[in-house]
């Protein structure tokens, strides 16, 4: 067996009714300790892809090599290899989804084409991206249902009931011929897209097409629609109802406006609606949020700081300029018709944005307190937490990672309930990815990757308003890092999982119960 190290153990004595305090209601918090986590997504509702999912029995996990997804069956902390779904030579598979209930595994894979020699045109003509659909109701024994395939590079993906939408970065550039349309207009399943479903950009150039593509997970071959979006290149945030396209127009050294765009999904079918401009930058699609057909967005504009809302027209109705000179967005969160947002330099201030009428947003309150917190997450009913860096007053020298426990009950009077600084844990994945993050309110459960100066550990911590943050454990990931380590439970067991090496803890006393190398 890989040996265990636990450096920091509460026995289960801590989980008492005491430490299970917060009583769910915020929706994305979770009501009620569930039977499996599922992956941490931008958007209630909508499922991301990942590196390793499970459905409540069996652990899917990408393999090192990104050849192989493995099926593990998960006994109560026994663990054993039951069988594999593999690529063919030429292609990596990105990441995958799992449907349980329709015993549906979708993996997305790029595959690698000969070029033409070409650096910039290879970045996208020699790459395409396919979403292969399996069923696995015999995980030993998963059966191929169908595939589609679409020019470009893998850039993201949503999956909303039974569709999955898929996106890939189509660049153009040379060997264009007037002639051959395929040499300049993506293709999806081996044909160019039509020029109507083609959107061209609002400003007088672009060098890329954002392809989207929607498929029905019960008829995998079958695409339901695909457009295509001309620009310069952008990001996404997928709302329950549309797709936001978002791309920065630098105008000068210190001015930035965004171009988003809107294109309404359902039930496989795409639709453009509208398009628009705000000032200002968006830190990452946390900053961006869509509440009762209204657009809202916190964003850095020069040296200070904007809050914008917008109709469902993307037209500015509502907005708040000159927040915090000399600071920027490090994170935000929205919920409802409350905003929060952290800016930083020196301290951390924590906005509290009351969003109620959208023609006259307003600033409710501003905590500082020392550091910052870059990924923010709500916990139950009038708690936030923040995860980022703890930082020296007087130095700005950057300490250790930092947990800090927001009461935001009263959105005019936010208080700092609790922090907890990780001593020599220099940083953390949640940092820019999201998914990293293990965040159950109702099984009081926040975990995490950690770097310190001997490697990666896994920590999983617990909070109660009576004792605050509690470490559960600090577990050594033995993965090799090619894959992102994640933590995943299923009933009251803990599994570790990076790349080829899956480890299970126990929830009761935070013991190492078994492992296995794939």
């Amino acid at each position: 067996m890989l040996e265990s190290k636990e450096i920091a153990t509460e026995d289960s004595a801590a989980k008492s009714a005491d430490n299970a305090e917060p009583q769910m209601s915020r929706s994305d918090s979770g009501a009620a300790a569930s039977a499996y986590s599922t992956t941490n997504v931008r958007q209630e509702g909508v499922d991301e892809a990942d590196t390793s999912k499970t459905d409540g029995k069996y652990l899917y996990v990408l393999k090192d090599s990104r050849q192989e997804i493995a099926v593990v069956e998960a006994e109560e902390g026994s663990l054993t290899e039951s069988g594999a779904i593999s690529v063919e030579k030429g292609m990596t598979i990105e990441e995958f989804y799992l449907n349980p209930e329709k015993k549906r595994l979708v993996m997305i894979c790029s595959k690698a084409e000969e070029g033409d020699g070409n650096l910039f045109r290879d970045m996208g003509v020699s790459t395409s991206t396919e979403a292969v659909t399996y069923d696995v109701g015999d995980p030993a024994q998963p059966v191929e249902l169908g595939r589609i395939r679409q020019s470009g590079s893998y850039s993201s993906s949503r999956m909303s009931g039974d569709y999955l939408y898929l996106f890939s970065t189509y660049y153009t550039g040379t060997g264009i011929s007037r002639g051959d349309e395929k040499s300049f207009v993506p293709l999806v399943n081996e044909k160019p897209l039509a020029i109507d479903d083609i959107y061209l950009p609002p400003v007088d150039m672009g060098n890329m097409y954002e392809v989207v593509t929607a498929l029905d997970i019960e008829d995998p071959d079958t695409i339901t629609d695909s457009k295509a979006i001309f620009s310069k290149g952008g990001q996404i945030y997928v709302s329950n109802e549309n797709i936001y396209y978002y791309e920065n127009e630098w105008e000068e050294p210190d001015k930035t406006s965004t171009t988003v765009r809107k294109i309404a999904y359902k039930d496989g079918r795409l639709r453009a609606e509208a398009q628009g401009t705000f000032d200002g930058y968006l830190n990452d699609s946390f900053s961006i949020d869509e509440y009762k057909g209204y657009l809202r967005v916190a964003v850095t504009t020069g040296d200070t700081n904007s809050v914008y809302v917008m109709d469902d027209k993307l037209k500015v109705i509502g907005s708040i300029e000159g927040l915090a000179e000399d600071e920027r967005i490090y994170s935000a969160r929205f919920m409802g018709d409350a905003g929060y947002f952290v800016t930083f330099r020196e301290t951390d201030p924590l906005y509290s944005v009351d969003l109620s009428d959208p023609k006259k947003p307003e600033i409710k309150g501003a905590l500082k307190i020392p550091g910052f917190s870059d990924y923010l997450h709500f916990y139950g009913e009038g708690l936030l937490i923040g995860i980022g860096m703890d930082v020296d007053e007087d130095t700005s020298v950057t300490g250790g990672v930092k947990l800090t426990m927001f009461d935001i009950t009263d959105m005019t009077d936010v208080k700092e309930k609790d922090t907890y600084v990780m001593e020599n844990v220099y940083s953390t994945d949640v940092s820019y990815d999201y998914k990293a993050a293990l965040v159950d309110a109702g099984k009081n459960l926040i975990g995490f990757p950690g770097y310190e100066s001997g490697g990666q550990k896994y920590y999983l911590f617990s909070y109660s308003t009576k004792d605050g943050f509690k470490c559960l454990m600090g577990e050594e990931i033995n993965g090799s890092g090619a894959i992102p380590a994640r933590g995943i439970y299923i009933g009251d067991i803990l599994y570790i999982v990076q790349g080829n090496i899956v480890e299970s803890y126990s929830l009761s006393n935070y013991k190492k119960i078994g492992d296995i190398i794939l």
